[in-house]
Order: C-alpha cells, then structure tokens, then sequence
C-alpha cells in the first residue's frame, strides 16, 4: 500500500515524459493565451523554452504557432488576473520566475495607434465593470480588460465612439453603457464632452490597474449561448487549448 498525506491508496499514477527527465528539469513551459487583433476565439499554447530565455524567446517561439494578421505584427505578453492587466512584460525579462499557476499570461498583437504615441497620448487600461448590489455596491471587474490609446482632447464621447468600434457591440447594447474613470475602485461617470486625458493626471497612483477606464453594463458572460459566443460584444474569447 502507498501512503500519501496520511491517506493510503493502491494506486499508482505516473506520467510518461516525451523527453528524458535531466533535460525537462532544464526547461520551463508556459501556458501563454494569444489574443487574435481581429478573430474571436482564443488558442492556449504551451511554450517550452530553457529556464535562461527571455519573454522576447517566448515571443519568437509563439509566433512560429501562430496565424498572425500581419507578417510585420508585434506582440506583447501580458500578466492578466481577475480581469485586470498588472504587468506588460518586458522583452528582455527572464522566464524563470513567471508563474503562469495563478495568472494569466496573454499574448496579443500591438495595434499601430500604439506605435506612434504623441508627446500628449496616453496608453490606458480599459475594463468591464458592474456593481454587486449584494456588496455594497462594490465594482466587480469582468470580462476582457484591454488597453487604449487616448488623445490629448479626444471626450468621452469620442472614445466611446472608438470601444464601440473596437468591440464591435451593437447600438442597442452599446447604449445601455456607462464610462468612468475610475481611481482606487471609486467610479467617476464621464459626461459625454469631458476630455479623458485630463483624469489621468495623477501619478501618484499604486499601480495602472487601480486607475482605469471602466465600461459598466451588465455582464452576460454566464448567460450567453454557444451562438453569442461568436460575436465579440461577449466582452470574453472562447478559448481552444494547444498542448
């Protein structure tokens, strides 16, 4: 009998390895999910590189995987968890410490808007949003957070104008959405001929994520059908894991 954790057991589990041990123990994979800038659905891959390589290795490596809508593109990988972006990695950041357990590691292609920043363009962190009337009205983060580049003087309406393109949410839905800023979890609701830019002034600020732009409405995620699931206004990918 075996005896594990004070429980005995007659069962055995192993696993059959596709390389031999020595040369496993030498290398770490990482469970990366690419974000398509144009299709819907999500695809997992496991990339398995040596311990000493970069996130610019991971990046090479997952380009070989993937179907990208560029030849040109560059991709990013970021750290998501409870649908908030905490880190963008670094190219030159070892892999060896990245625990991929509790967060999400995505990759995602760098829009263009993002590569010509003017000296007033400000790279934001945009999230879904709603309040649990059954927590004090407390924010509750959902779906897919993303990140937006804003102009100097661009409103909310304009950016609005903007997330509904990117989304691709119809009218009748789209109307129903609020945007905030929002600043250690307390939202502030834009009129539409407020400028963006201006609320993001502030510096002293613990980390991007607790300053944000929040869209609120509901979220549908649970609700949704396999046919919905098709249409990005579902604010969540379907995923297709690669081992």
């Amino acid at each position: 009998m075996l005896v594990h954790y004070n429980q005995t057991s007659d069962i055995l589990y192993y696993e059959v390895l596709d390389i031999p041990l020595p040369e496993l123990q030498c290398l770490k994979t990482l469970k990366v999910a690419f974000h398509h800038a144009t299709k819907d659905e999500v695809v997992v891959h496991s990339i398995r590189l040596p311990r000493n390589s970069t996130i610019s290795d991971v990046i090479t490596d997952l380009k070989t995987k993937v179907e990208l809508s560029n030849p040109d593109t560059e991709l990013r990988l970021l750290e998501v968890f409870y649908h908030k972006i905490y880190k963008i990695f670094p190219p030159h950041e070892k892999i060896e410490n990245i625990n991929d357990q509790y967060w999400t590691l995505r990759a995602e292609e760098i829009p263009e808007e993002e590569k010509n920043l003017g000296p007033h363009d400000r790279l934001i962190h945009v999230y879904h949003f709603m309040k649990d009337p059954n927590q004090n009205q407390q924010i509750q983060n959902f779906g897919d957070p993303f990140l937006m580049v804003i102009r100097e003087v661009e409103t909310a309406a304009e950016v609005l104008e903007r997330i509904q393109r990117k989304l691709r949410v119809p009218d009748e839905d789209f109307s129903k959405w609020k945007l905030a800023f929002i600043s250690m979890n307390r939202p502030e609701y834009l009129q539409d001929t407020d400028v963006v830019s201006a609320r993001f002034q502030r510096r002293d600020v613990y980390g991007a994520w607790e300053q944000y732009l929040g869209l609120e409405h509901t979220d549908t995620t649970s609700k949704r059908s396999y046919t919905a699931n098709q249409n990005r206004h579902t604010y969540e990918k379907p995923v297709k894991i690669y081992n």
